[in-house]
């Protein structure tokens, strides 16, 4: 995509439009002193707002640009504010403050306001809106990939606006306060997707339109020396995302001949979930303090599906012969599932010394998901010739729950044995129970199967411990460490053995920081293949994670500053898998790689009083599998080596004691590198031109800037 001149032009227009009035508004006479603030009805103001043009010019894979940063050219607003308080106490409120940011050409945006009036009542609410684009390449755009197979055929265009309003009443207040709050979240546009229709795959089209609104109330206060909450709330929420296509062949063109000839599905799903949440909190004599709290929710779902193919099926070795032709191939399904859940966490404290706390936390988590759904499909079909077929319906009831108990509890030990030295030791302990029951019938022929009644139990062990030591004043390292094994939640398979360790460093001194740290996992995942379908084989997935991260701050003057930084991530993956080869399984290893180097620097200055000047440079480099390749035909060695850069100036003139004209520059390039021949070409590389200019203007107390 190129940005035409006309895009320019307007760019340029608005800067001079803008820069007239700056000059204009420094120019215009100060009706009062410097130093007095702006007033209205005896409030003080004090607002800013800043308002500018970005132009783009996008060369290379736009889908992936806009997948990645989204940003476009045109009007933005950027970080805007309006503060009004009153200072003598009296009005109907303190404090009103408005804030946005980010509306027009952003991809995102916010509006936020806040009101209070101190001792009566405290106003929150923020609205968020996102520009969602998402184009996922490497799966089944038009143009076709190795073999013919299509690519990019699941993607989303979409919009979600969503925000939150509360209300507290008495905010200040220990004894006593009042809560209530709603929340509103929706998302609405285009996307595609793929469906499988008579052994083949073909693009759908869908209407996305989803979304939810919540209502909470609540009440806090102190009883008898316990600070106590309760809050109620409900959740509606309903999905009505349409999907639906025209005329289409599928995705293997060349081998086959099934069509559709219109496709319409209809799946809505509506639901609710009322939640109720209580705490409490008590420190006793100044040595012991207890926290807890208790979740109750009940989740409630109903769905319909209503789907319908028309087209045409295609030959193959169970339906020899000529094509045939489908009339109808209709699915009808309803169903309904109900969720109930308690959760309740406890927790103390009791400090034995000054230097000594022993702390437990006991955490109960306990939930079933039940429910059932009704399967009907009709086809109707005709030979190539137009004979009829007699339809052959198929109904079926499924029914299905899941019930688990989780507790876990944490034993910690924190011995404080100077200014300069600390440690803690703890050990965590956990038991999970996961039953499932469910089963399938026939409806035709009342015939039941697939009946299954299982349960598992599962505990884990594992030592957590950690440590502070400041070998100098201004110096100080933190680490912490965590052995043995970890939850596999929902999974039949064993435990995972983790062995983490993390360990920063952080230094001080005049106007220089400096930081570094690291992390290092190894994470054991044994299992065993289950299914029917392929032999039954022990495996294992081992994962090696390593983070090395530093960075440093350096203020030598206050009108300039310079900070830089570097993360290494040095990941691998390696799981055993089965391969299917020449009619055999093979074990095979499927490997996956990152070794990712992060580096940044910012450089701010201020050269003369009113010109500031801010640079940065950021870089990503992924070198991924680097040079591996798989040697067997049952390997599989996978990384995504990228090169990501993105540095950006921008200079702020100070036109005025109000006025401030900014202007600047932001370039992105993105590069795939693909190791392997069969996927050079097919890069999604792009680099992107941002320039921006705005204007600030400030209103109300003069500030030094």
């Amino acid at each position: 995509m190129s940005f035409s001149k006309r895009g320019y032009s307007a760019i340029f227009s608005a800067v001079t439009i803008l820069t007239c009035f700056a000059f204009s508004q420094a120019q215009a006479p100060t009706p009062t002193p410097a130093s007095a603030p702006a007033t209205f009805g005896g409030y003080e103001i004090s607002s800013s707002v800043e308002l500018g043009v970005r132009g783009s010019e996008v060369n290379g894979n736009e889908n992936k640009y806009r997948s990645d940063l989204n940003y476009r050219s045109g009007f933005r607003v950027f970080d805007s504010s309006f503060l009004m308080e009153n200072r003598n106490g009296g009005g109907v409120f303190d404090t009103a403050l408005i804030t946005t940011t980010g509306f027009g050409s952003d991809p995102s945006g916010s509006f936020r306001f806040n009101l209070d009036k101190t001792g009566l009542y405290k106003i929150d609410s923020n609205i968020r809106r996102v520009k969602y684009f998402n184009f996922l390449n490497n799966h089944a755009a038009p143009e076709p990939f190795i073999g013919g197979v299509p690519r990019g055929q699941h993607n989303f265009n979409t919009e979600h606006t969503f925000g939150d309003f509360d209300l507290t009443i008495f905010p200040e207040s220990p004894n006593l306060r009042f809560r209530a709050g709603y929340s509103a979240n929706d998302t609405g546009g285009l996307g595609t997707y793929t469906t499988r229709f008579q052994s083949d795959e073909f693009e759908v089209q869908s209407d996305v339109d989803a979304g939810s609104q919540d209502i909470r109330l609540g009440v806090d206060g102190r009883i008898l020396g316990f600070n106590l909450g309760l809050t109620y709330g409900r959740r509606w929420f309903s999905d009505d995302t349409r999907y639906f296509q025209g005329p289409s062949l599928g995705n293997s063109v060349a081998a086959n001949t099934a069509s559709i000839t219109s496709f319409e599905r209809n799946y809505p799903i509506k639901g609710s979930t009322d939640f109720a949440h209580f705490f409490t909190q008590r420190t006793f004599a100044q040595r012991l303090d207890f926290t807890g709290r208790f979740i109750y929710s009940l989740s409630k779902t109903d769905f319909t599906l209503n789907e319908l193919f028309v087209g045409r099926g295609a030959t193959s070795a169970t339906t020899p012969g000529s094509p045939f032709f489908i009339d109808s191939d209709q699915i009808q399904m309803a169903g309904d599932a109900k969720r109930p859940q308690a959760r309740a966490d406890l927790g103390a404290t009791f400090r034995v010394t000054d230097r000594l706390r022993i702390s437990d936390t006991f955490t109960f988590d306990q939930f079933s998901i039940g429910g059932g759904s009704t399967f009907l499909e009709t086809i109707v079909r005709r030979t190539a010739a137009g004979v009829p077929n007699s339809p052959a319906p198929t109904s079926t009831l499924y029914h299905r729950n899941t019930s688990y108990r989780r507790f876990s509890n944490l034993l910690d030990v924190d011995y404080q044995v100077n200014n300069r030295l600390g440690f803690n030791v703890g050990w965590r302990f956990t038991d999970r129970t996961v039953r499932l029951v469910g089963f399938q019938q026939n409806r035709l022929t009342s015939a039941v199967s697939g009946v299954f009644d299982d349960e598992h139990e599962n505990r884990t062990h594992s030592l957590v411990a950690g440590g502070k030591v400041k070998p100098l004043n201004n110096w100080s390292i933190f680490a912490d460490v965590e052995i043995g094994d970890s939850d596999n939640v929902f999974t039949r398979l064993a435990n995972n053995e983790v062995r983490n360790f993390r360990i920063r460093s952080r230094t001080s001194f005049n106007r220089f920081s400096f930081n570094v740290s690291a992390i290092w996992k190894d994470n054991d995942t044994p299992g065993r293949s289950g299914a029917s379908t392929v032999p039954e084989f022990a495996s294992v997935v081992e994962t090696q994670s390593r983070i090395f991260s530093t960075s440093f701050d350096w203020t030598p003057h206050d009108d300039w500053g310079f900070s830089a930084g570097y993360t290494h991530q040095n990941l691998t993956s390696r799981a055993d898998i089965l391969v299917p080869i020449s009619g055999q399984y093979r074990r095979g290893l499927s490997e996956f790689f990152i070794r990712n180097n992060h580096f940044f620097f910012d450089v701010t200055a201020r050269p003369i009083r009113r010109v500031s000047i801010f640079a940065s440079y950021r870089i990503d480099d992924d070198d991924g599998q680097g040079d591996r390749i798989p040697i067997r035909p049952e390997d599989i060695i996978t990384g995504y080596p990228i090169r990501f850069q993105s540095p950006e100036i921008r200079l702020a003139f100070k036109l005025s004691k109000n006025v401030d004209w900014n202007v600047g520059y932001q370039y992105y390039d993105y590069k795939e590198i693909q190791p392997e021949l069969a996927f050079r070409g097919f890069e999604q590389n792009y680099n992107a031109h941002l320039p921006y200019t705005s204007l600030r203007i400030y209103f109300g107390r003069s500030t030094d800037r």
